[in-house]
């Protein structure tokens, strides 16, 4: 983080930072549009507005917007929420741009919530963000699920603009940010809008992916053109999308051996031939894309030679707002008067929404990870996996708010605290449930959370047959997910 701030303010003061004045004197900065007067009493008056234009031409406004996105997504692409605040009081007090218009949005709100349109004006993400309808007449499979959001909606944009530059992206992020979710859609997109002109291929990285299955792998996404010159099937363009490519082991001599043969691949075009000694294997027409956790606390960095190649954006944890729109578009879908939900539950569970994650990030504030409980870490994926169980129950279970509350401690025990190793952890998670119970739904609904249910899964008998049933129907005993009061 020092070294990210310490480029950052050193770019910024000598890219855009105004010159301190002293004694009164005036000077000239250099601005996207042209140089404009700083120093001595008038420089603030002579600065304008941040998000207005003045009476500048549209296109020299544009330049100046655009110029403004472009160090928000280069100098600012690695930084968190709060550095991202950081480094928009520094472009605030000390630089003469003209900046989005956050100061007219909620708190909270920082420039990089924006972007430039079309026609050249600042534009917030939240307009281009499209509504997410969960489907009322089945279920969708939960792992395929994506609402989208201001985040994951910024992201696509960022790398859709890169790729068009045939140029690589890598994102890098916690646990549970949608990185290879984003990457793998894209890729998806890509192929869909051009099938006869676009391929895409995905794979993961290990620690025992070698540089000889790296290179047998791409090989077989390729077939020969001319030469020892080798390319996607059909004179195609591949995109080929590389997850968790920082697993790869470290050797003895802290060389990262898998990662440099995709280094020389992205350099040079191709890699040295296993069969003739020597010979060159050129490839065209492939693209990457990569993603991987961020590295420190035993997981593995890339070579900053590879690195060099990507263009790098850091997936930040969804805020607040953003979590609770996105489980709330989910569970508020799947409960529904459709599917046969009382009025009663359908307005509870947009209760449950703001709890659960509230439960959760007190866990992941108190129960931290060390050298004997090396396993307490909790990310989105948990919160994600609590939801996944409470989309499992069917409208005769959950008939009544206090069921909807007893599956809910069910499933956030078995994915939180089931982990736990010892009785006192397990102690304090039940009492801090119950105070977050009681804190958002009141002492009577909150005595629900101490009762000890369990919600598991019965075969029951199978319909009779009345030779009556469509083609379509499923003749198999059901599988019920309901409480019981003991084992």
């Amino acid at each position: 983080d020092g070294t990210v701030r310490g480029q950052l303010q050193c770019h910024l003061h000598v890219r855009l930072a105004e010159p301190q004045p002293q004694d009164g004197h005036s000077g000239m900065q250099l601005h996207p549009t042209g140089l404009r007067p700083v120093g001595g009493a008038d420089s603030r008056e002579a600065r304008p507005n941040s998000g207005r234009g003045g009476d500048r031409s549209p296109v020299s406004r544009a330049s100046g917007e655009l110029y403004v996105f472009a160090i928000m997504w280069s100098l600012g692409a690695l930084l968190e929420l709060e550095d991202r605040e950081l480094m928009q009081e520094f472009m605030v007090d000390r630089c003469s741009v003209d900046l989005p218009p956050f100061e007219k949005h909620p708190p909270g709100t920082t420039i990089f919530e924006f972007l430039v349109d079309d026609k050249g004006n600042w534009q917030h993400w939240l307009e281009r963000v499209e509504k997410y309808e969960y489907p009322t007449d089945h279920c969708p499979e939960y792992s395929s699920i994506l609402v989208p959001n201001v985040d994951n909606v910024r992201m696509n944009f960022l790398v859709e603009t890169i790729h068009k530059q045939n140029k690589a992206v890598l994102l890098i992020g916690e646990q549970g940010t949608a990185k290879t979710v984003i990457l793998k859609s894209f890729g998806t997109k890509v192929v869909r809008d051009a099938p006869e002109l676009k391929l895409f291929k995905s794979f993961n990285f290990s620690s025992a992916t070698t540089p000889y299955l790296f290179q047998r792998t791409v090989e077989a996404f390729v077939d020969k053109r001319m030469g020892n010159t080798y390319g996607p099937p059909a004179g195609k363009k591949m995109t080929v999308f590389i997850d968790d490519i920082n697993m790869p082991v470290i050797n003895e001599w802290l060389d990262q051996i898998t990662n440099e043969i995709v280094r020389q691949l992205m350099e040079m075009n191709g890699f040295y031939s296993l069969e003739k000694i020597g010979d060159f294997t050129t490839i065209t027409d492939m693209f990457f894309m990569a993603a991987m956790i961020q590295p420190g606390g035993g997981r593995n960095d890339i070579p900053q030679r590879l690195k060099r190649h990507f263009s790098i954006f850091n997936c930040c944890l969804p805020s607040n707002a953003s979590m609770d729109k996105i489980f709330k578009t989910i569970g508020c879908g799947y409960y529904c008067k459709e599917r046969g939900f009382t009025d009663e539950v359908v307005e509870f569970v947009e209760r449950v929404v703001p709890l659960t994650r509230k439960l959760w990030q007190v866990v992941k504030t108190k129960m931290l990870p060390t050298p004997a409980k090396f396993h307490y870490i909790f990310n989105l994926r948990d919160l994600s996996r609590i939801w996944e169980g409470m989309l499992k129950c069917i409208p005769e279970v959950a008939c009544e708010p206090a069921i909807i509350l007893k599956l809910w401690r069910h499933e956030s025990t078995r994915v939180i605290a089931d982990r736990f190793t010892n009785p006192e952890d397990h102690a304090w998670f039940t009492k801090a449930m119950k105070s977050v119970a009681e804190e958002d739904l009141g002492e009577e609904l909150a005595s629900c959370v101490a009762d000890d249910d369990w919600f598991v899964s019965f075969l029951r008998d199978a319909p009779d047959v009345t030779g009556e049933e469509p083609d379509d129907h499923d003749f198999d005993a059901p599988s019920i997910y309901e409480p019981i009061a003991s084992f």
